[in-house]
C-alpha cells in the first residue's frame, strides 16, 4: 500500500522532525483553544477558569520551545540528516529566511501574546481578552505559512485551513476544563450549565471543522480518486476515521452522559471523565497522524 512505501523511507532524523512537529501542534493548539474556551465561557467558575488559563500559558511555553528545536532540526534536515549540519549557521540563516522562519517568528510571537489571558480582566478590562485574541490570529497565520496550503489558490486554502484549526483548537482548549468540571458532583447547576452550553456551540465548530477540512481535502487532492490511491490521502483517511470516532464520543457525551450527569445520575460524572480522557487520547493520535501527513507525503505524491 502507498502508505507503507511512505513510511518504509523514514529516517530517524525526520521521525525526530515529526515528532517535535507533533508536539509543537499540540501545544499550539491547546494554548489557542484556552483563550477560545474562556472567552466563549466568561461565567466559567473561578478555579476552573484559573486551571484553563495555566493549562493555555504552559503549553504556549512547551510549543515556543519545541518550535525553537525544529528550527535546527530543520537545519540537519537540509544538511542530510545529522547534528553538525543542524548548528550549522548557513543552513539555520537559510531555514530561517525562508517560510519556516516566518512561522517561528509568528508563533512565538503568537504564543507570547496568547499568555495575556492571564491577566486579571477585573483589573485590565479588555486588555487581557484583546492580546491573547491578537496571539490566537498570529498563531494562526504561523501554520499557514509551510506546508500543503502555501500554494496557490492561496487565500482560499489558507482560509479554509485556519477555520478548521480555530475549530479543533476550540476543541482541544475544552478537553482539561471539561474534564474538571466533570468531575463535579452530578447535577451541579453550574457545571451542567456550561456543559450543555457546550454541546451546543460544540455542533457549530464539528460542523466547521468537518466542512472546511472535506472542501481542504478535494482541493488540495484534485478529486476523490487521490485519496484512495495515494499515501497522503490514505492517511488523510486514517485522520477522518481518528476524526469520526471523536464526533461519535462527542454525540455519546451530547445526547447521553451530559443529560445523565444533568439528572443526577451518580455513574455520569465517572463516565463522561472516561469519555473526555479517550477523546484525548483519540486527539493526539490524530496530531500524529497529522505531522506524517504533512512530513513526508504530499497531494501531488
Amino acid at each position: 500500500m502507498a502508505w507503507l512505501s511512505a513510511l518504509a523511507g523514514v529516517d530517524a532524523w525526520t521521525v525526530a522532525l515529526m515528532l517535535v512537529t507533533a508536539g509543537f501542534h499540540a501545544g499550539a493548539l491547546l494554548a489557542a483553544g484556552a483563550v477560545l474556551f474562556r472567552l466563549a465561557f466568561p461565567g466559567l467558575p473561578d478555579p476552573e477558569r484559573r486551571a484553563a488559563s495555566r493549562t493555555g500559558a504552559i503549553a504556549a511555553w512547551v510549543a515556543i520551545a519545541l518550535v525553537l528545536v525544529k528550527w535546527p532540526l530543520q537545519a540537519g534536515y537540509l544538511g542530510g540528516g545529522n547534528v553538525s549540519a543542524a548548528f550549522d549557521p548557513a543552513l539555520l540563516g537559510m531555514v530561517f529566511e525562508g517560510a519556516q522562519g516566518t512561522r517561528l517568528v509568528l508563533a512565538v510571537s503568537g504564543l507570547l501574546l496568547v499568555q495575556a489571558i492571564l491577566l486579571d480582566a477585573r483589573r485590565l478590562p479588555g486588555v487581557g481578552n484583546g492580546l491573547s485574541l491578537g496571539g490566537v490570529l498570529l498563531v494562526m497565520l504561523a501554520f499557514v505559512q509551510v506546508g500543503h496550503t502555501a500554494g496557490e489558490p492561496r487565500v482560499l486554502l489558507g482560509g479554509l485551513l485556519i477555520l478548521h484549526l480555530l475549530a479543533a483548537a476550540f476543541w482541544i482548549g475544552s478537553l482539561w476544563p471539561l474534564y474538571r468540571l466533570a468531575g463535579q458532583p452530578a447535577a451541579d447547576p453550574a457545571a451542567a450549565r456550561i456543559l450543555d452550553r457546550f454541546g451546543r456551540i460544540a455542533l457549530f465548530a464539528v460542523g466547521l471543522l468537518v466542512l472546511a477540512g472535506a472542501v481542504l481535502a478535494v482541493l488540495l487532492a484534485g478529486g476523490v480518486t487521490p485519496l484512495f490511491t495515494t499515501a497522503w490521502g490514505q492517511f488523510l483517511l486514517a485522520k477522518v476515521l481518528l476524526v469520526a470516532l471523536l464526533l461519535l464520543l462527542a454525540a455519546l457525551n451530547k445526547w447521553r452522559l451530559v443529560p445523565a450527569f444533568s439528572r443526577g445520575d451518580s455513574t455520569a460524572p465517572r463516565r463522561l471523565r472516561r469519555s473526555i480522557a479517550v477523546e484525548g487520547v483519540l486527539i493526539a493520535a490524530v496530531l500524529g497522524v497529522t505531522a506524517i501527513l504533512t512530513g513526508i507525503t504530499s497531494p501531488n505524491g
